[in-house]
């Protein structure tokens, strides 16, 4: 053989080694990348889990606030039971308590749930002054308004290449926040067409007491102000705009300080059909009870499907048409003018508890129980006690 053909064929040896190194290169580069392709799938899998999973833990939740202490612990109960439904990998979870937190202010909740750290690290540090883990007791529970949770991952939750790539480990969490709406800025279409007369000399607090059973409109002949019964003009001078109004089938909007117009006569009809109309259409139909208790009713329902004893439900009704807001007025106005072209001015928006219906004739005096003043503000977190029949549960984050 001759010294050319030697070296072809020496030189054909050294590129198939060369291709065979470079190919168990490409191999490892394609099996690295698959590797991180899988576990980007299931990095994105976890989270999006988990995330759900705490959304609806969080909602659970605050659904279940009542501005008591009772409606913290129903809280609690409700966010473990919405979270320990969910699996991961078909793996159940045991979700405890150590990761609810509960807050007055959203803005410290959500600074210390969202911190860079793992939901041991926040479960470990102290909770600031708004904020409580589930168990403590140091906030006053007519304030807490908000629930947050955080889920941390699985322990079966494993990321091998990533965790082999990077020096940091990889962060799967699920938290969200959950609570009331932001206070209203103004009543719109569902006002009830009555007033009560607010002498700003007196603090609300005094006038009107929580839970006290208060006039809305006047026996015919009764003292509420010179030929007027406590009815006004929010939806129209009518008999049947009256109706339409008690209804929750008023158009327009009214803040604080809007004029509104006193409606003389007894207008009986109308008062009684709007009235017994709207009793009817709610969930909770017993007659006669407080608005703590219709909260117990409908709960109960809620959790059984079944009529709860001594109770009276509307499966088709909508929870919250027991109760009504009704604008406060200025005193003065109401003394210094009765007429149906009057102006009066609304001091304050206020939630009321039907507990009865409205006799036939010309009926007596029409009560309710007075349940909160709406705080009406300019729509910033927080900021009053809700009334949880009108008030609408938000996922924040």
């Amino acid at each position: 053989m001759s010294h050319k053909s030697v070296l072809k064929l020496t030189n054909r040896k050294d590129e198939r080694g060369a291709v065979l190194a470079l190919t168990a290169v490409c191999m490892l580069a394609l099996v690295l990348a698959l590797a991180l392709c899988i576990d980007i799938s299931h990095f994105y899998s976890v989270q999006t889990e988990m995330q759900n999973a705490a959304d609806a833990s969080a909602l659970a939740g605050a659904s279940a606030l009542n501005s008591t202490a009772g409606g913290i612990n129903l809280a609690t109960q409700a966010a473990l039971v919405a979270m320990n439904k969910y699996e991961f990998n078909h793996n159940a979870i045991n979700f405890s308590d150590s990761n609810l937190y509960f807050a007055t202010d959203f803005t410290s909740l959500e600074s210390f749930l969202y911190s860079n750290s793992t939901c041991a690290a926040i479960a470990g540090t102290s909770t600031p002054a708004n904020v409580e883990r589930a168990g403590e007791t140091k906030l006053v529970a007519k304030d807490v308004a908000f629930v947050g949770v955080c889920m941390p991952a699985p322990a079966n939750t494993t990321l091998i290449f990533s965790q082999i790539a990077s020096a940091t480990p990889v962060l799967i969490r699920g938290r969200a926040i959950a609570g009331n709406s932001p206070p209203i800025t103004g009543v719109c279409d569902t006002i009830a067409p009555m007033s009560l007369l607010d002498d700003t000399n007196v603090p609300n607090s005094t006038e009107f007491p929580v839970g006290s059973v208060m006039t809305l409109r006047n026996a015919p002949g009764g003292s509420y102000s010179p030929g007027n019964y406590g009815l006004t003009e929010a939806c129209g001078p009518g008999g049947s705009n009256v109706r339409d109004a008690l209804v929750g089938n008023c158009n327009g909007c009214f803040s604080i300080g809007s004029i509104i117009h006193p409606k003389t006569g007894v207008t009986a009809g109308p008062v009684r059909q709007g009235w017994n109309d709207r009793f009817d259409a709610d969930v909770v139909t017993s007659l006669n009870i407080t608005y703590a208790q219709y909260q117990q009713q409908y709960a109960a329902y809620q959790n059984t499907g079944t009529t709860p004893a001594g109770a009276s439900i509307n499966a088709s009704g909508s929870f919250g048409r027991r109760v009504i807001i009704v604008p406060a007025v200025e005193k003065d106005d109401v003394l210094g003018c009765s007429g149906s072209n009057c102006d009066w001015h609304i001091t304050d928006f206020m939630g009321f508890f039907m507990q009865d219906h409205v006799p036939g004739g010309n009926g007596g005096e029409i009560q309710a129980e007075f349940i909160g003043k709406l705080p009406v503000v300019s729509g910033t977190y927080g900021g009053g006690t809700p009334i949880p029949s009108l008030t609408k549960i938000v996922l924040y984050k």
